[in-house]
């Protein structure tokens, strides 16, 4: 009987299973303007900009631009195999 309510509730509360919002994956796609497999900082600042406005935590996205220098992250990780 609880089993059956419960599922009964799932049923009923479906609608708020599902969020409005992006994933964490589907965001990161849309954030990847160039389709390479990287997120760069500019693609970062111009999706925030896109979702808040133009100039939206300016500074920030200024400093980090600045220390990215269009360099990619230097870990081992990140430099080919080959």
């Amino acid at each position: 009987m609880a089993l059956i309510s419960c599922a009964v509730y799932a049923q009923e509360d479906a609608s708020y299973s599902s969020l409005p919002y992006m994933t964490v994956a589907e965001s990161i796609a849309a954030m990847d303007a160039d389709h390479d497999g990287i997120v760069s900082v500019h693609e970062i600042r111009v999706f925030i900009e896109s979702k808040h406005g133009k100039g939206y935590q300016g500074k920030v996205f200024d400093d980090m631009e600045k220390s990215a220098e269009n360099r990619s992250c230097g870990s081992s990780f990140t430099k080919s195999l080959y």
